[in-house]
């Protein structure tokens, strides 16, 4: 199959050149005589792209040499997406011409962000990095986000979360358009793991107070101190002098969150911390948080960061290094 690797200038070094090395063992892995996967590079006007980190990537040609393809590859921007997102308007037309021609079209990372300015996700669910989903809603809000998923499959539309995703990405690409026994292989001997469904244990939350309501954030920063006390909203309103009603209305305004779902939020970012950070025992950081009932906490947990409290220090709590005897 025919496949076009899209290149715009700010890209991502390390994902463009990702995508050729896993296309190209897996035609190495395939074993066949003609390659399974006909890879091109191309850039918008066919001069060599400048990628976020300086380096020069050359390409094959310009994305008017190309008038059929069976799948776009488009590599994500990493930090420098504001610098890139001027010129993804010139990119829509082309882009919806091959997908008219049946073409599937899969973006890494935020990249997602050049395939909604085309108005092909338009209706459509997709994902992107955890940390530009609030840009993305504000930017796209026609487009259905799913921040959660590592990949998102809506019809000839892939899309993935972060820079690391793109690993996710290549072998459900070689899974879909090849075999399973191909991923496999790829995986086995490139040392990748399976491919991973959600990116929200990598999440960081982070408490939303660049708004400007004053009062709101008083109340904010009593919470960042007070958050594992017993709490009942209608007595935080009454402490700061707000209306019940009044309260939960400015506070979603302010934060975007009503005041028990923010709440919620903090105190699982406060917990997620004492895991990684602590060998505290997960009934004790049950406590420390303020839940009373460890089993809803882990449930809880398990909703909103996707893994157990133990899968979670399991994946993220620095290994301890066993000091050698005398």
């Amino acid at each position: 199959m025919h496949v076009t690797l899209l290149l715009a200038d700010q890209c991502s070094a390390a994902s463009a050149t990702m995508a050729q090395e896993i296309f190209y063992a897996a035609n190495l892995f395939a074993g066949q005589e003609k390659p399974l996967f006909e890879l091109r590079t191309v850039s918008l006007d066919g001069l060599p792209v400048a990628t976020s980190a300086g380096q020069l990537l050359s390409v094959d040609g310009g994305i008017t040499d190309i008038h059929q393809t069976d799948l776009i590859v488009i590599p994500g921007f990493l930090f420098s997406l504001q610098q890139a997102m001027p010129e993804f308007d010139r990119y829509r037309a082309w882009l919806r011409e091959r997908y008219r021609q049946g073409a599937t079209i899969a973006t890494m990372c935020n990249a997602t962000f050049l395939l909604a300015e085309s108005g092909l996700a338009d209706g459509m669910r997709v994902t992107t990095h955890w940390a530009f989903a609030g840009l993305f809603r504000r930017s796209f809000p026609q487009v259905r986000l799913d921040e959660q998923q590592m990949l998102c499959e809506d019809g000839q539309l892939i899309s993935s979360g972060g820079a690391t995703a793109v690993m996710d990405l290549l072998l459900h690409l070689i899974r879909r358009f090849a075999s399973l026994e191909l991923a496999q292989t790829c995986s086995r001997y490139l040392l990748i793991d399976n491919v991973r469904s959600v990116q929200s244990p990598y999440a960081l939350w982070a408490a939303p107070k660049n708004h400007s309501d004053q009062d709101i954030l008083k109340v904010q920063n009593w919470l960042d101190e007070h958050f594992a006390g017993a709490l009942v909203i209608d007595e935080l309103a009454s402490r700061f002098g707000f209306g019940v009603r009044n309260f939960k209305r400015r506070f979603k305004e302010a934060t975007g969150q009503a005041p028990l779902a923010y709440l919620q939020a903090l105190r699982i970012e406060k917990a997620k911390q004492l895991i990684e950070s602590t060998r505290m025992t997960i009934d004790s950081i049950t406590l420390a948080v303020g839940y009373e009932d460890s089993n809803s906490f882990r449930r809880l947990f398990r909703q909103r960061v996707g893994l157990s409290p133990a899968a979670y220090r399991k994946q993220f709590q620095p290994k301890v290094r066993a000091q050698p005897s005398d």
